[in-house]
């Protein structure tokens, strides 16, 4: 399904992002792992089933560090097809009204998860140029379209990465670049489940699910790859949902 893609993949050290890479080696592509921790067993799980893939330390929230990764993937791989991002602050974040918010780590959330993905995009997009074209996908969250408490400034962050997708169709479709949006369920990933209380949070959201049971990364992959294969080359500025039903929308 991705034979011969190259494709960047933010966040990917662990998680959904590790999932993703290597769900989409799997299906043929070479991988660029990127993530500010050491994305190494992830490529290394990879690289044992024969798979492409490299590793890059890196800051989401630097435009240096994102043109060295463009940079270091067409160095490897000769050119940039996919660009996945990923990468994002959620795991770690305390349940808090929006009053007991501080103003740092509001700031830290929107660079990570709005900043971020906007100097990757704007990194990568010269090189899927180069390459005659791409496909960007964006990681959004099903909680945009619910309205959850507890967590604004990870909500704001992803509606703002929607609604970044859907202006930059607008922009890029002249370069055949396209645009879409994953918005996925509360995915059990490493992260996710050291959180304390979890286990009951994650309780009422599988029974509020019409597909009832969790959602792990790999439940993800499908959707994403085939948002950056050929198959989806007349696909841009859609969002879909993959939470079990959770959501309809």
């Amino acid at each position: 399904m991705l034979g011969k893609k190259r494709i960047i993949v933010t966040g990917a050290a662990q998680g959904i992002g590790a999932s993703l890479a290597e769900g989409f080696a799997k299906m043929g592509a070479s991988v660029a792992l990127a993530d500010i921790r050491d994305p190494t067993d992830a490529v290394h799980r990879i690289k044992e089933r024969k798979g492409a893939a490299i590793g890059i330390s890196m800051d989401v929230t630097s435009l240096s560090d994102c043109e060295r990764l463009v940079s270091e993937t067409e160095t490897a791989f000769g050119g940039v097809d996919g660009l996945v991002n990923n990468a994002a602050l959620f795991a770690a974040l305390p349940i808090q009204g929006f009053n007991e918010i501080s103003e740092n780590l509001w700031d830290q959330v929107m660079a990570v998860n709005v900043k971020g993905a906007w100097l990757c995009v704007r990194a990568a997009v010269p090189a899927m140029e180069r390459a005659g074209g791409g496909s960007i996908v964006m990681i959004s969250s099903n909680r945009i379209f619910h309205g959850y408490p507890g967590m604004l400034h990870y909500d704001a962050s992803k509606g703002a990465v929607l609604a970044m997708a859907r202006s930059l169709i607008r922009e890029l479709g002249p370069s055949n670049i396209r645009v879409n949006t994953i918005a996925p369920g509360l995915t059990m990933s490493e992260g996710v489940l050291a959180r304390p209380g979890i286990e009951e949070r994650a309780a009422e959201i599988v029974a509020s699910r019409s597909l009832a049971r969790s959602q792990i990364p790999e439940d993800l992959v499908g959707a994403t790859a085939f948002f950056l294969s050929d198959a989806a080359e007349f696909v841009t500025g859609q969002s879909l949902s993959v939470d079990g039903g959770g959501n309809i929308h």
